[in-house]
């Protein structure tokens, strides 16, 4: 599906092209601003990237792998950046991201993605409702505008993932299965994940603020600033969850630790407090036949009365020194 938005030069309505010849002839006229959207092409209309826009054959090939990392390219006349946007699709400790490649010139702006993408599904509204407003001010702004939409929709994720978190540290104290362990596991591999989009997003953006490209303007320079500080706090919010998964799971060892150590200590105590019960049992199971004891007649009773004798002292030792 191919979707596209123009803004003539000088402003008014915004209008919504249909068909390759009117998108392809106005982007060669070079003046207006032309927003592509092309969502979950086809072949052909991915051939039409080079064949039609003529753009760099890397660039295209880059946009047929859906496992390219967050990346900027200059080329010409135009850029060519790669930014991932997460699949509000996701549930639990999984979280998938979406790839979006993006060709961006002075006077147009190509989304491209295999799959749809909720911030630029919200951007399509947008131009539909008040394209003149969100088209008029140059491609750099509007740019601006679906870099930072795309930064935005990972905040609902990053605060799920929190509030997971939470929930297992609370979980680590009443009751640390080895279920629990795996949900930091996993946990612990979405958030290591996200944080290296999230640093690789936000070198991209750094390229664009220290000025090595051209296309962002003085004006719209204060934006891409806003949009590099957000993800600045969104790799720094990624890194205390790191952190604090990691505390998780020492803590989680800790207790199990300790749990074991208990039953281990219980045991243990036991095993003591019979020790000496089973000596005596073992010294007068033995079948020798002279033993004074065995014809005694308060020889059983006796022996009875020892083995609670100690038992009760063993106890009332272990209790004074705190063991148990």
């Amino acid at each position: 599906m191919i979707q596209a938005y123009y803004l003539p030069p000088g402003g008014g309505p915004s209008a919504a092209l249909t068909g390759k010849n009117q998108i392809l002839e106005t982007f060669r006229r070079k003046e207006g601003l032309l927003w592509v959207d092309m969502e979950s092409p086809t072949s052909e209309e991915t051939n039409f990237l080079a064949d039609g826009f003529e753009f760099h054959p890397v660039a295209v090939e880059a946009c047929r792998e859906v496992t390219s990392q967050p990346l900027v390219h200059g080329f010409d006349d135009y850029l060519f950046m790669v930014i991932h946007a997460v699949n509000i699709q996701t549930h639990g400790a999984t979280v998938d991201t979406l790839e979006v490649d993006i060709f961006w010139g002075k006077t147009f702006v190509l989304t491209y993605h295999q799959v749809p993408v909720k911030s630029l599904t919200e951007m399509r509204d947008l131009c539909e409702k008040d394209g003149e407003r969100l088209l008029s001010r140059g491609a750099a702004f509007f740019m601006h505008a679906v870099v930072d939409k795309i930064i935005d929709n990972f905040t609902p994720t990053l605060n799920r993932l929190e509030c997971m978190l939470e929930e297992l540290e609370i979980q680590i104290f009443r009751d640390p299965t080895d279920k629990l362990l795996h949900q930091l596991l996993d946990l612990k591999q979405t958030v290591l994940y996200l944080g290296r989009v999230a640093s690789a997003q936000r070198d991209v953006v750094g390229r664009l603020v220290r000025g090595e490209f051209g296309p962002v303007t003085k004006q719209a320079m204060a934006y891409w600033l806003e949009a590099y500080d957000h993800l600045l706090r969104m790799v720094y919010t990624i890194e205390n969850q790191r952190d604090i998964i990691t505390t998780a799971r020492e803590t989680y060892m800790s207790v199990v630790t300790n749990r074991t150590n208990a039953v281990i200590k219980v045991l243990t105590i036991i095993a003591t407090v019979f020790m000496p019960i089973t000596f005596i049992a073992s010294l007068y199971g033995m079948n020798f036949k002279f033993m004074p004891e065995i014809n005694w007649k308060w020889g059983y009773p006796a022996v009875m009365a020892l083995m609670v004798v100690i038992t009760a002292w063993m106890v009332w030792f272990f209790r004074r020194r705190k063991w148990i």
